[in-house]
């Protein structure tokens, strides 16, 4: 790629800061190199940019400071005690991090240490501290800094021009150590460069085994920041997941490198396994769930060698893969290798006698996972199990662990129908998600607040309490918009969906069936896309629920033909993942169906047949029991349609008026049952 710019300036406009800016700027346009290097090839530095006004914080990046940045090879930032306060400074830092060159910033300190002087996106640059160039002296006289600025900036005029430090270093000192000599006597200038070469060569010797100690005792810091530092702060930057996984990528060649070099070579390995781990999530959020599993294959496998070796902790490390691998599987909708994932992570966990912290996560994702293969009663033992490790959550870890746990417990007793006992959860995830975001107002843990309050408003719509309902749907869908403006996370775009899916349910309840009707078009649109993106089973369902809860609203505007047409396209999307599916998906996919052939079909006994299906699978799922109440009703099967719609009536007012609707609807479409419903 060709540059506009070799260098750019980065720097406050404060008078140490400002006055030393110019005469570095100066001395590295005029850099000549010296001739030994021309000689081979090496052409002088051409450009460097630096901003002449300063430009407020609120502004930004304007078309001529942004187009420079993108065209620049190298950025110098000027760091003092100053620089931290400067949001300008950081966000062109970050902006240069961004362009996928951390590589190539270089820090000239001039007065405090980078603790105090590094904006907070400098910090997070891989071996940045390696590329420090320091100039610092007491009292900060800018000719004595200009005096070490004028070998410390060889560091970046190396990177601009394409030769190494170490050449360019010893023909500097080459040149400054003739230039020396020309000028002293004629009998002592033989011996002046005589001695000056002798000793900037034994001075050069002395820097290689320096800088080949520094590469050996960095290398592993070097991988830890790799792995580490900058992906995860990317993650709060909305966007940012197609950039963290070619930083990833990127990074298997550098730490393939750096393993052949470094001596700690299990240390190395913990490293690259991280890596493959990180890059494994990173597609996983993408929807490139194939390259995310055979990332994570490559995670676990180094991590089996090393617990082979004896690695210390490595027992660990790979139980905590296992975990992430039964992850990759559940988003993937393969719930039945999950299941087997999380079962050896939690017994290697359990065998390692590890962290209890991450036995409690695996236990609810074990649970979650439990809940998509319709194994109730397992998903309630392992939401149990992870409550009990994690009784006093004091950590933030901990409180989003148990926030995760309390809001799927929630969700498992709300579809259940246990409206007390899914509120309690839900208000106890709101809670912890409070906690949460006054230490931390990260983009996954806001993600995780508007779930929680998401699910509850739903839970709070069946109850009856509309108008608390519609308080918790504000909250929850003000954020879920802001976070949905990141398209590639399909996390987000998930989310957004379920509370337009979610929102348009509790109009539907309460006879709105205009509002609902847009809200659900809104759903089934993103729902489609995300379908389309990733192939996910679990996608397929989500993209069918919506366009049959579209067809159900139709039915009640009434748009008979509408309705009936989203019926039959949901129905084929559901049938295009069954196989895959799990054991609630599939009663949810039979009781979809029952209703179709009860109001479409008017085939009562096959409607029937579909309902029982459902109940066999599900017999306490809210939904399926509603269906099959209705299926009873108009199948003859008086008395147990009472019961079962009589049970449904009595969870909340929400759901008694949803069947008063329904009936109402029904009768509309003329359809007459023998026998009248009295509910409770």
């Amino acid at each position: 790629m060709s540059f506009q710019y070799d260098v750019f300036f980065s720097y406050r406009h404060k008078p140490l800061d400002a006055e030393l800016t110019q005469k570095v700027f100066n001395l590295v346009e005029s850099y000549r190199l010296p001739r030994a290097l021309r000689a081979q090839g090496y052409e002088n530095v051409r450009r460097a940019f630096r901003d002449t006004e300063e430009l407020p914080v609120s502004r930004i990046l304007t078309d001529t400071i942004d187009q420079a940045l993108r065209s620049t090879k190298c950025l110098i930032v000027v760091c003092s005690t100053d620089t931290p306060s400067s949001e300008w400074i950081d966000r062109e830092v970050a902006t240069f991090i961004e362009l996928g060159r951390a590589e190539h910033i270089y820090p000239l300190l001039i007065t405090g240490d980078p603790e105090r002087s590094f904006p907070p996106s400098l910090k997070l640059v891989p071996d940045i501290e390696e590329r420090i160039m320091d100039v610092r002296t007491p009292g900060s006289p800018v000719k004595k800094m200009m005096e070490k600025a004028d070998t410390e900036v060889l560091r970046v005029i190396a990177d601009v021009v394409g030769c190494t430090e170490a050449e360019l270093a010893r023909e500097h000192k080459l040149r400054r150590n003739r230039r020396f000599a020309l000028r002293a006597g004629a009998g002592l200038a033989a011996f002046a460069a005589f001695a000056g070469i002798s000793l900037g060569l034994m001075g050069l010797a002395q820097d290689y085994r320096d800088t080949a100690q520094r590469r050996e005792a960095a290398s592993m810091r070097i991988l830890n920041e790799l792995t580490y530092s900058l992906p995860d702060h990317l993650t709060n930057v909305p966007g940012a997941y197609g950039r963290i996984a070619g930083i990833l990528e990127r990074n298997t060649e550098d730490i393939n490198a750096i393993l052949r070099l470094a001596s700690d070579k299990a240390g190395a390995e913990n490293e690259a396994a991280a890596n493959y781990e990180k890059l494994a999530n990173a597609s996983a959020v993408l929807g490139r769930y194939e390259e995310a599993l055979a990332a994570q294959d490559r995670a676990a496998a180094a991590y089996l060698e090393l617990e082979a070796q004896g690695a210390e902790g490595s027992a660990e490390k790979l139980a905590s893969s296992y975990n992430n691998r039964g992850n990759l599987l559940h988003a993937a909708g393969r719930y039945e290798e999950a299941a087997a994932a999380y079962a050896e992570a939690i017994a290697r966990q359990e065998s390692a006698g590890g962290s209890r912290l991450l036995l409690a996560q695996m236990h609810l994702n074990a649970g979650g996972n439990a809940v998509s293969l319709g194994q109730e009663e397992a998903a309630a033992e392992s939401f149990d199990a992870s409550i009990a490790l994690l009784s006093r959550a004091e950590t933030s870890e901990e409180v989003e662990t148990s926030a995760k746990v309390h809001y799927n417990y929630g969700v498992l007793l709300y579809r259940r129908g246990d409206y007390p006992g899914a509120e309690e959860k839900l208000r106890g995830a709101c809670a912890l998600c409070e906690r949460l975001l006054e230490s931390s107002d990260s983009l996954q843990n806001r993600s995780l607040c508007l779930k929680s309050q998401s699910v509850l408003a739903s839970v709070l719509t069946d109850a009856g309490s509309f108008e608390e309902a519609d308080r918790f749907y504000d909250l929850a869908i003000s954020s879920a918009l802001v976070l949905a403006q990141d398209g590639e996370n399909t996390d987000y775009q998930r989310n957004l969906a379920e509370l337009y899916n979610n929102r348009a349910l509790s109009f539907n309840i309460q006879g709105d069936y205009g509002r609902a009707d847009a809200l659900y078009e809104r759903a089934a649109e993103i729902c489609a896309a995300l379908a389309e993106k990733t192939g996910a089973p679990s996608d397929r369902a989500m993209s069918a629920l919506t366009l049959l809860n579209l067809g159900e609203n139709a039915f009640k505007l009434p748009d008979y033909e509408r309705s009936r047409a989203y019926f039959e396209q949901g129905l084929r999307v559901y049938e295009s993942a069954l196989d895959e599916l799990g054991e609630y998906d599939l009663a949810q996919y039979y009781a979809w169906l029952s209703y179709y052939r009860l109001i479409h079909l008017r085939d009562y006994p096959a409607a029937l047949d579909a309902a029982l299906a459902a109940w066999q699978l599900q017999p306490n799922n809210v939904l399926v029991t509603l269906d099959l109440g209705y299926a009873c009703l108009y199948g003859g099967y008086d008395e147990d349609a009472d019961l079962l719609l009589g049970a449904v009536a009595a969870l909340g007012e929400g759901q008694a008026e949803t069947i008063r609707l329904d009936l109402a609807a029904q009768a509309q479409a003329g359809m007459i049952p023998g026998h009248q419903v009295v509910l409770p």
